[in-house]
């Protein structure tokens, strides 16, 4: 008998517990709340290479005239193929 008084008495003090934490959370305006996740993605831009499609990381890419190439062999190949 004693224990079931004990887990009844567990179960309200957990009941107002969380009663009373929402409702601070509420006057605080939700300060307790987790912080709202970055729309901004992690990571680097990735670019595609113009000569096989691979995509490498925009700072390891060789650019030419606003194109992407993933190694300058690349970037010839593309030049000597598309450029007058």
């Amino acid at each position: 008998m004693g224990l079931i008084r004990l887990l009844i008495l567990a179960a309200l003090v957990y009941l107002v517990w969380r009663f009373a934490k929402r409702l601070l959370a509420a006057t605080n305006g939700g300060d307790d709340q987790r912080p709202a996740r970055s729309a901004e993605p992690r990571g680097e831009t990735m670019i595609r290479c113009q000569q096989c499609g691979l995509h490498v990381p925009e700072r390891e890419a060789f650019k030419h005239r606003g194109l992407g190439f993933c190694s300058q062999e690349h970037q010839r190949q593309y030049l000597e193929h598309h450029e007058p």
